[in-house]
């Protein structure tokens, strides 16, 4: 090493360095940097007690060693002879301390704790390795692997991390979709009777089993009104179908559609023969069952990936060296492609001038006098009242078309053409809104002079709330009209819109008129997205590319940018409508996973045929925290209605699993309750103990505890954070310190030179 850097010997100088440079020329052609990095890797060098000892890094690191040097010898050992070594067993530790007479109840507990701990250790290495192996081999599995890594390495991260969100949406509607067969539909198609008629005739039902009169009236109540029912759809819809009827019934869910499994109306409770007796298969409760069990899938599904997404996104918001880690670490190296490598340098450049612009707006933002700051937010006051204006306009228009579509007729009759129009009408509003309204709030953000980070979050949150709160409107406006708009008094089979039979404005089952609207609004989303492509994009692409040399304004304009965060709201925009069609609608998530498979490839042909990568998108490990979170707000949003229908709303008489009931106070939930009171006293027990303040309690305790640990850890993270940070600083100081005794050390050998 001396040799290396030109040193002859060592002699005490003035400046406690324990260095002397040897008088050689060429030694001052060397860099600094070179010097500081053999001085930094040395091993062989004593500088301790000199330069060593006086770098700030190892005069603040001196006494917090983590572990004994004996220890991390044994763990070289170990890694650079690469051999397994068996651990001792117990019993062979017992057998030492006996040969060796060392015996006493100490010895004997710190054996057991050794060979306990090493065996758990190797156990869990064992484990750690099979579960890599496994992981490797279904990423190796995975659907859809050859299209995203495809999609990686010609556009990079961002724009992949949509399509890996879009799949994760796939497998959880599939997961959901699982769990609705095997618990409601496949024993509902297996199992009898075919029609809710015949269950005047099974003898385990209410008439065969000596029950009160009461109970058994409101069974043939709930025959009559289904009887009702279908003699409606009938006469509305035809019994006669051809091609055209088919369709519309297709589109509208009415007709064939309305009495299938696709909706609430079409279940009931079936048997199965066991022992040569007739067991009664609760559809009820498996309703509510499969209902619950789908909600609670996906919250611990939501959960889990989000803390994924913050551990990966910790930390990102704070850097101590933009622009060093823009130009050292701002690469994508998955990017394999030219145009995507062209286009990525052009992404960096434009991003290192806007910061420069943005450093530059924050200098003159410190030269605003308060006039300025007035004007500023006189601007955002006025485009905040406006965007209120618009949020407000928008749902008051959904409110209103939903009114018109259930009151479009008042009883007489129309034409067919002006009555699917209005079953339509406040399905294509909450879609042309979603499309219009969103792009005004990307011109409004402009004006308020927000940095680029921020607009982003301000129009993120603005096209988020009007997307929620879409479906939210409609949901409010068809409990209005369908549930509250008439006293309690005028209700007919627990529906107060019940007409007569030839009236298309009567509601005989409001459950699944709801889950018509979700399935339109669904159907509607779907055809939109693909007609978006088709009739807006691909044209777009087409007069860019044979127009862009002739004319200004296709310059100006430009090809299509693949707007990352509008694309992933409108897919969370979707699964929001899944969750709250899941008690009206069973099989959505069939049809949901049906929607993400067709996004998934429309929005890929869209993006290789006639998008190009946003100027700025937004950055990868901060979005797909922040989606993850607005899909947990969407959930939750769809949670609270499920949950009041079920406890608070009286089901209807003439449909559904729920329509046999002994009196109007009947909820939903009623169907669990009574079915735990058919259980034995042990089971009944513990089910009604859960519910008890005893337990909950301390259920209750346990949680603030977890979430306490949790926010410890968070904050353990946090400093440690913290610490890389002041390494960092620390190393920088190091490296400062290093320069100048070299420069010094060179400044002196120069002047020994000139003496000579």
């Amino acid at each position: 090493m001396n040799r290396r850097l030109g040193f002859r010997g060592r002699c005490q100088t003035d400046s406690g360095v324990i260095v002397r440079l040897r008088k050689n020329p060429r030694l001052r052609k060397r860099g600094t940097a070179r010097v500081v990095t053999l001085l930094l890797n040395d091993n062989d060098l004593d500088l301790q007690g000199d330069i060593r000892s006086k770098l700030p890094s190892v005069r603040i690191r001196r006494y917090t060693t983590s572990r004994s040097i004996k220890d991390r010898r044994i763990d070289l050992q170990r890694i650079n002879e690469g051999r397994y070594v068996r651990p001792r067993p117990f019993w062979e530790r017992y057998e030492d301390l006996k040969n060796r007479n060392r015996m006493s109840f100490r010895n004997v507990a710190k054996a057991v704790k050794v060979s306990t701990l090493e065996r758990i250790e190797i156990q869990a290495r064992k484990w750690h390795k099979w579960k890599m192996k496994f992981k490797d081999l279904r990423q190796s599995l995975t659907v859809f692997h050859g299209t995203l890594r495809g999609i990686e390495g010609r556009y990079g991260m961002a724009i992949m991390t949509y399509f890996r969100f879009v799949k994760w949406l796939m497998f959880l509607n599939f997961y959901i979709m699982l769990i609705t067969f095997a618990i409601l539909v496949i024993p509902f198609a297996a199992l009898s009777p075919s029609k809710f008629d015949d269950i005047l005739g099974n003898k385990s039902l209410p008439a065969a089993a000596n029950v009160s009169s009461e109970v058994y009236n409101m069974t043939l109540q709930a025959v009559n009104c289904t009887q009702q029912y279908i003699r409606h759809t009938d006469q509305v819809h035809g019994s006669v179908h051809t091609g055209a009827t088919l369709f519309v019934d297709l589109i509208q869910g009415t007709g064939y559609m309305e009495r299938s499994m696709l909706f609430y109306g079409a279940y009931n409770n079936r048997t199965y023969e066991e022992d040569g007796h007739q067991t009664v298969y609760n559809i009820g409760v498996a309703y509510l069952i499969s209902v619950f069990s789908s909600f609670l899938l996906s919250f611990i599904l939501i959960i889990k990936n989000s803390a994924k997404n913050m551990k990966a996104s910790h930390g990102v918001e704070k850097s101590v060296a933009q622009f060093t880690n823009k130009v050292f670490g701002g690469w994508d190296y998955c990017i394999k492609e030219s145009r995507a490598a062209n286009h990525k340098k052009k992404v960096i450049g434009g991003a290192l001038a806007a910061d420069l612009a943005e450093q530059e707006r924050s200098k003159r933002l410190g030269l605003r006098t308060w006039v300025d700051w007035l004007e500023v937010w006189g601007m955002r006051i006025v485009i905040n009242t406006l965007v209120f204006i618009l949020l407000c306009g928008s749902l008051a228009l959904i409110g209103l078309t939903t009114s018109k579509m259930i009151d479009e007729s008042n009883g007489t009759k129309s034409s067919a053409g002006y009555t699917l129009f209005y079953q339509f009408v406040p399905h294509l509003t909450i879609t042309l809104i979603n499309l219009v309204v969103p792009r005004v709030f990307q011109k409004l953000v402009f004006f308020e002079e927000y940095k680029h980070e921020t607009q982003i979050k301000i129009t993120l949150f603005r096209s988020i709330l009007l997307r929620l709160a879409s479906p939210v409107a409609l949901m409010v406006m068809l409990y209005h009209k369908l549930l509250l708009e008439d006293d309690e008094e005028t209700k007919i089979c627990g529906n107060l819109r019940w007409t007569a039979d030839d009236d298309p404005s009567s509601v005989r089952c409001w459950e699944t008129y709801v889950g018509q609207q979700i399935y339109k609004l669904l159907l509607i989303d779907i055809v939109v997205g693909i007609l978006v492509v088709l009739l807006w994009h691909t044209p777009r692409r087409y007069i860019n590319t044979k127009y862009r040399d002739r004319f200004k304004l296709v310059r100006l304009v430009g090809p299509q940018e693949f707007d990352l965060a509008k694309s992933v709201v409108d897919i969370i925009y979707a699964q929001n409508l899944c969750w709250f069609g899941l008690l009206f609608c069973p099989l959505i998530p069939a049809i949901t996973l049906l929607h993400n498979i067709i996004v998934f490839f429309v929005k890929k042909v869209d993006l290789f045929k006639n998008c190009r990568p946003e100027s700025r998108p937004y950055k990868t490990s901060k979005s797909t925290s922040l989606f993850m979170k607005v899909l947990l707000l969407s959930f939750m949003l769809a949670v609270v209605p499920a949950g009041y229908i079920v406890g608070k709303i009286q089901p209807s008489q003439s449909c559904g699993p729920f329509r046999m009931y002994g009196d109007h106070s009947y909820r939903m939930y009623h169907s669990l309750v009574n079915s735990v009171y058919s259980w034995n006293k042990a089971p009944q027990a513990v089910f009604f103990f859960i519910g008890t303040g005893i337990f909950v309690v301390p259920l209750l305790i346990l949680l603030l505890l977890l979430m306490y640990y949790y926010w410890v850890l968070g904050r353990g993270y946090a400093t440690k954070e913290e610490f890389a940070l002041e390494d960092l600083k620390m190393e920088k100081m190091d490296t400062k310190f290093l320069l100048k005794q070299i420069n010094k050390e060179k400044e002196e050998l120069l002047r020994k030179d000139s003496d000579c």
